[in-house]
């Protein structure tokens, strides 16, 4: 069923990204075109905005993971962000319940920190590496 409380065009969620990632560049395309509805508002943490609009968000924290924060001003990162931002996605909301599972959340975030530590190799670039946590 899909949510028809937000109007088209209406972000009620803001993703934050490294707009330095290649591969976090390449998935944020991916994310806007299937945002039909115009949900998510995305923006690069390099953006002077971010850290005005979100100053309860440390900047460590976003130069290590994604961050989705709802207008209510919940927030999630990393494997979290992923699963709840799928869960926001016409056609990708059974993959997002799925991560969000109990029993899956700790293998999604070992991928999830696997992925980001390996970022430089997997097609990021070097200013890539990320601590061991």
């Amino acid at each position: 069923m899909e949510d028809r409380s937000t109007p088209p065009g209406a972000p009620d969620h803001t993703l934050i990204y490294d707009g330095e990632c290649g591969i976090c560049r390449r998935s944020m395309e991916w994310v806007r075109a299937r945002d039909a509805r115009g949900r998510i508002r995305i923006i690069p943490f390099q953006d002077p905005s971010v850290a005005a609009e979100f100053p309860a968000i440390p900047r460590a924290d976003m130069e290590n993971a994604l961050q989705l924060v709802a207008d209510s001003g919940e927030r999630w990162q990393g494997s979290q962000a992923v699963a709840h931002l799928l869960g926001l996605l016409p056609g990708c909301r059974l993959v997002g319940a799925v991560l969000r599972a109990p029993i899956v959340r700790p293998i999604s975030r070992r991928i999830y920190r696997l992925v980001a530590r390996n970022r430089s190799r997997l097609g990021c670039g070097d200013h890539c590496g990320l601590p061991d946590h």
